[in-house]
């Protein structure tokens, strides 16, 4: 499987690189116009060569349609490569599904069911920090921003 993914990979390097060559071909040849290619004023220009420049025209688009049917098959064929490989490596075990499951569903506490309330009057009460702490069972920082924040 690894083997045939690198050889996608180069495939598509390849064409890319390709297909990048024969754009810059096409804009470099229809940025020069039909007399600074050969050299010649256009009073001097025969109808031949307007013909062969219809040619050439027809030839680029013809090769622009190809080209972008080519590169239309070739995102689908990656997208199909991308969407195999991801459910493979997605694919969690039942076990594992069903943990993430129930851990999503368990409520997540937001604090403990003591009051805030509670903290003002024992500390009103002249009980020291680390015992309200205690005995709410919160951390003592809490206790005390409560405190300067009631006190503000």
């Amino acid at each position: 499987m690894n083997m045939l993914h690198a050889s996608h990979e180069i495939w598509g390097v390849c064409v890319i690189v390709l297909l990048i060559g024969f754009w810059i071909i096409k804009r470099w040849f229809s940025r020069k116009s039909p007399e600074t290619a050969i050299g010649l004023e256009r009073a001097t220009f025969n109808s031949s060569f307007g013909d062969h420049d219809i040619e050439h025209r027809a030839l680029m688009f013809l090769m622009t349609q190809k080209t972008d049917s080519v590169l239309a098959a070739l995102a689908r064929t990656i997208e199909q490569e991308r969407q195999k490989l991801g459910g493979v490596v997605r694919k969690p075990s039942m076990t594992e599904a069903m943990d993430a499951f129930q851990a999503a569903a368990k409520p997540v506490a937001t604090h403990r069911p003591c009051s805030y309330d509670q903290i003002l009057p024992m500390a009103h009460d002249g009980i020291a920090v680390a015992k309200i702490a205690r005995q709410l069972q919160l951390p003592e920082a809490e206790v005390c921003m409560v405190m300067r924040l009631n006190a503000a």
